[in-house]
């Protein structure tokens, strides 16, 4: 038996272009319904849809900015979540496990950034580069199987008198902090 969404649920020819270009993880339904709720705001300018389908099938070529207006607090809803436009279209097309605006860097090539704070946000995922995270380091943790109690504090704390609270060097008697 069909579901009553399943008769009513159709996806414009736009969508499903747009939708081709997508990028493998991102949650299919919640994707058709970004891109939906973008080729709406998209088809009232002139030449944004085909903007945006040229960047995406000529990745690497120069492409104009494709804007949106941009909301109050710069976040777009869609079905239930909130999240930055530009996020948004790069986590879709480009980087499937992209997780925040921190990891996006604008290229100097785009007009309307999402860090420029105008009235007009472009979102088009090749105005848009991955800044990679530093690699931290390793941490080295020692591997001691026997206690070895030169190297313990225990033996400080069980040298202290009991009749006396010990303080950190950094107080005085009265509990404030000294040297700062």
């Amino acid at each position: 038996m069909t579901s009553m969404a399943s008769l009513f649920s159709f996806t414009s020819p736009a969508v499903k272009r747009l939708l081709g270009w997508k990028q493998g993880d991102e949650e299919e339904k919640w994707a058709e319904k970004a891109v939906d709720a973008l080729v709406k705001k998209l088809k009232k300018k002139k030449g944004a849809m085909e903007e945006l389908e040229k960047a995406l099938s000529s990745p690497g070529q120069p492409s104009k900015c494709v804007t949106i207006p941009r909301s109050l607090d710069g976040r777009l809803q869609v079905s239930h979540r909130k999240g930055l436009p530009h996020v948004i279209y790069c986590r879709v097309w480009r980087w499937p496990d992209l997780q925040s605006h921190h990891e996006l860097k604008p290229l100097d090539i785009c007009e309307f950034p999402f860090g420029s704070k105008q009235k007009e946000v472009c979102i088009n995922p090749y105005h848009y580069k991955r800044v990679e995270s530093p690699v931290l380091p390793p941490v080295l943790v020692p591997r001691h199987n026997e206690f070895n109690p030169q190297h313990s504090l225990l033996v400080q704390f069980r040298n202290l008198s009991h009749n006396e609270p010990h303080m950190p060097q950094n107080l005085n008697k009265r509990g404030l902090v000294v040297g700062f």
